[in-house]
């Protein structure tokens, strides 16, 4: 199971700045290559574009969504998925669950996600078991977004299997509720092959993600 860290994550995902962030990263681009200062060029744009936004997103009444943090050096920001429209995309899609041995899940679970007080449980299986795996936010690592207590309690009973709905690196943009989620996560990717020399996702007609906003 995950080490939880989320009271810590969500008090200092209240102090964090997404533009004073976004600036930094552009400022490295900028300074990295010619090709780096095309694209912090772009981003600049964007920011203009997104200086109206709210941070934290407020969560709404009545909609699931999901805070998934992420630590960067100028602090944790707060990414906000929204696990309805998860689901509608899922359906959507007609995608397929993956079958898992909950032994071999249960890492993806952050004890901090699970309500411990049984008293106190909502049971609500309208949306199914989520767990996404990104190289820039878990690190490539599995991480439950939705189901967190039912992948423990099937560990528990020594269930022998459970259906997992299992998305990487890009496969769950869409779910992002807010733009500056999908903004700070586009810019990852960017920063790292731009600042890194990491190249990765990138397909023959992409320079880097900030077109693809």
């Amino acid at each position: 199971m995950v080490v939880s860290k989320i009271l810590y994550y969500e008090k200092e995902s209240l102090k964090f700045n997404p533009f004073e962030h976004m600036q930094g990263r552009i400022q490295e681009m900028e300074q990295a290559s010619s090709e780096g200062a095309e694209i912090a060029a772009r981003w600049k744009q964007i920011v203009k574009q997104l200086k109206d936004e709210e941070y934290p997103v407020v969560h709404p009444s009545g909609r699931e969504t999901f805070s998934l943090f992420a630590e960067f050096p100028s602090g944790v920001f707060d990414y906000a998925l929204d696990i309805d429209g998860a689901t509608s995309l899922i359906n959507e899609n007609q995608l397929e669950s993956v079958i898992y041995q909950p032994s071999s899940i249960i890492e993806s679970v952050d004890m901090g996600n699970v309500n411990t007080d049984t008293s106190n449980i909502k049971t609500n299986h309208k949306n199914p078991v989520m767990v996404l795996q990104s190289q820039y936010i878990t690190e490539g690592k599995p991480y439950c977004i939705n189901g967190n207590h039912r992948i423990t309690e099937a560990f528990k009973k020594q269930a022998k299997q459970i259906g997992v709905f299992v998305f990487d690196d890009l496969e769950f943009v869409p779910f992002f509720y807010d733009l500056l989620s999908k903004a700070i996560y586009y810019l990852e990717i960017d920063y790292h092959n731009v600042v890194k020399n990491e190249r990765r996702l990138l397909v023959d007609h992409q320079t880097a993600f900030a077109y693809e906003f």
